[in-house]
């Protein structure tokens, strides 16, 4: 059997970062996506455009975009670094006005 297919010449630092950037979309996009629709539910309750509850529906529905672009994302950026950061980064701020906006 010949072992000339292209999966046997890619390296094994391109494979890890694959995998770490299919990790990364899936779970790091749901996470930063959930984060924002809870902050987002909250302000809009806060402002006093809906109740709770209609914004928690509103933003479930609409986090999946979000999902999805933070998904197409994760495969443009260059630096895993960079990518770790800024969601990190942002999802604890959406926390944190989440937490700021529930009371």
């Amino acid at each position: 059997m010949a072992t000339n297919s292209t999966t046997s010449k890619l390296s094994a630092a391109y494979r890890w970062d694959m995998t770490a950037r299919v990790f990364l979309s899936l779970f790091g996009g749901a996470i930063w996506a959930s984060t924002l629709g809870a902050f987002c539910a909250a302000l809009f309750a806060w402002i006093g455009w809906m109740p709770l509850v209609q914004g928690v529906h509103i933003m479930t529905l609409f986090s999946f975009l979000a999902w999805c672009g933070v998904a197409m994302w994760v495969f443009y950026e260059a630096s895993l670094k960079v990518i770790t950061t800024r969601l990190v980064g942002s999802a604890g701020v959406f926390y944190l006005l989440f937490l700021l906006f529930k009371a």
